[in-house]
């Protein structure tokens, strides 16, 4: 089949560029359609316009001259078409007799393609060739071609971003998540309604709906009325307006302050902060590997990471220190499907105690991959770091159920963190434990905010992996009569010190010769064999 540029990677990847005639298109389509467009309905008519404008050139050039076949008679100044050629045109210039051992005589004409360029053709060519068809057969080797929409699913965003920057650059256009109308058209509204809405917001001390928030201005006497021109003008000018932000899901959206908003919200907490460091999983052994999905880590990549069940009704998972510490959960690919979330913003949603039934704010973050609003829940119900945390759906999509596996009062031998010095130490020590826990991964605290104080310093003055492995081994390794410690426990213990995945933790147990593996994830430590 002959390509056109349109059909190649290479157009849309490389030489795609959204020009003046473009824009002008995308303005018209806004025109006559008189309402907000999706970027995908924009992107879908422009890939049309780019196919359909080549397909009216091959066919004009096809007017314009012969398609040129091997099997033909060509006269000197005839103009020829060659679609092998990206369809460019050429004059014959010359013609000579040639000859092949193997298929007998034929002709050789020159053509000349313009700015000096010419090249040597076969004609009178009696035997089988490709190129021998005549003329709508040629024309029908041009048809099985990509159709517009699925060249358009192929590079849906190299298309989107370019066509994207293109309109964001232009006066003419503004945009609410990702649907595009005319500046000039847009509803105008005096600037006291938006006063109204924030005090709406705040009286409702949660996120309103745009067209609540309409009813509430005044625009509308009934919700009847409202239209879609409407909402998205309302719609932008809130998400011009400092003062509000959109924290709606994925395909609705939803008003708040954010002057109402946590910064965790916006900001992800510095405890959760990772720097990054690289590791190769395909080094670990079984046990190692199986690990990283069983730890659930949202720094552990989605092919490495435990994966969602289908049609779960519930998910658990373990909190480490940090998480435990502002109160987070990680947003791993099994935890993904319980959340309500949203690509372009933080959402918020209601928690509901799966115990008590009372309500509290949550916020999935998907940018960096957690969800908050659990610290005071963590603090009332005393959990430690390792406790299982269960999460399910609620009735309304916008609560999310969550609970611990409760025990009755107990007091068990936990890893206790304490502070000598400049060092962190652990010490078995018996605690009351009202929950299930990860016996590989608890650890208690009785002064976080002690543990803070290291944790900066730590911070600040910069230490290696390295070191903090070294330094919290001998550390673990006492509290066990065997001297060996578990990976997951070692995870657990150096992320008091530094954010820090679990996948780079391994690494540098299976690279440093101090680190000898036992069996089923245990670990010794020989610091005499540190510096080898």
């Amino acid at each position: 089949m002959i390509q056109r540029k349109t059909q190649t990677s290479e157009y849309w990847q490389q030489q795609f560029k959204v020009s003046h005639k473009d824009i002008e298109s995308i303005y018209q389509q806004i025109l006559e359609q008189n309402r907000p467009v999706e970027l995908n309905d924009i992107a879908i008519a422009l890939v049309r316009r780019h196919c359909n404008e080549e397909e009216l050139q091959v066919r004009s050039e096809f007017q314009d001259g012969k398609l040129y076949q091997p099997g033909n008679s060509y006269k000197v100044d005839e103009k020829l078409v060659f679609p092998a050629l990206n369809f460019a045109t050429g004059t014959v210039t010359r013609t000579r007799s040639g000859q092949h051992p193997d298929y007998g005589k034929f002709t050789v004409i020159t053509v000349n393609f313009g700015n000096g360029s010419t090249k040597d053709f076969v004609a009178n060519f009696t035997h089988e060739h490709r190129l021998n068809a005549d003329q709508e057969q040629g024309l029908a080797s041009l048809q099985g071609l990509a159709p517009p929409d699925e060249i358009y699913q192929e590079y849906e965003d190299i298309i989107c971003n370019k066509i994207r920057a293109a309109l964001e650059a232009h006066s003419d256009f503004v945009s609410f998540n990702d649907k595009y109308f005319l500046s000039d058209l847009l509803t105008e509204f005096h600037e006291g309604l938006f006063n109204i809405a924030d005090a709406a917001i705040d009286i409702n001390k949660g996120p309103l709906a745009t067209d609540a928030l309409i009813e509430q201005m005044g625009l509308v006497e009934s919700a009847d009325q409202i239209i879609d021109l409407m909402r998205f003008s309302v719609n932008y000018r809130l998400d011009s307006d400092e003062r509000f932000e959109d924290v709606g899901p994925e395909g609705q959206v939803l008003w708040y302050l954010e002057r109402m908003a946590p910064p965790e919200a916006y900001y992800p907490p510095r405890r959760l902060q990772m720097r990054r460091h690289e590791y190769d999983a395909s080094d670990y052994d079984a046990d190692l590997f199986a690990l990283l999905s069983e730890i659930d880590d949202e720094a552990t990549p989605a092919d490495e990471a435990e994966l969602p069940e289908e049609n779960a009704r519930k998910v658990t998972v373990v909190i480490n220190y940090p998480h435990w510490r502002v109160g987070t959960l990680p947003l791993t690919p099994k935890m993904l499907p319980f959340f309500p979330k949203s690509y372009h913003n933080p959402v918020r949603f209601l928690f509901v105690d799966g115990r008590t039934g009372e309500k509290f704010p949550g916020w999935t973050v998907f940018d960096h991959k957690y969800v908050f609003g659990l610290d005071d829940w963590y603090k009332k119900n005393k959990l430690p770091v390792g406790a299982y945390i269960t999460v399910r759906s609620g009735k309304d999509p916008m609560e999310v159920i969550v609970e611990f596996q409760a025990t009755r009062g107990q007091r068990d031998w936990v890893r206790m963190v304490t502070i000598s010095g400049n060092r962190l130490s652990f010490q078995m020590t018996p605690a009351a434990i009202g929950c299930k826990y990860d016996e590989l991964m608890i650890i208690g605290d009785n002064s976080p905010e002690s543990t803070d104080k290291f944790w900066l310093n730590a911070e600040d003055r910069d230490r290696s992996i390295f070191d903090l492995l070294c330094e919290v081994f001998p550390e673990l390794s006492k509290l066990n009569p065997q001297s060996t410690v578990h990976a997951k426990t070692l995870y657990s213990a150096v992320n008091v010190y530094r954010r820090i995945a679990p996948g780079v933790v391994f690494q540098e147990l299976i690279s440093r010769q101090c680190f000898i593996p036992m069996n089923h994830g245990y670990w010794t430590y020989d610091p005499s064999l540190r510096d080898k």
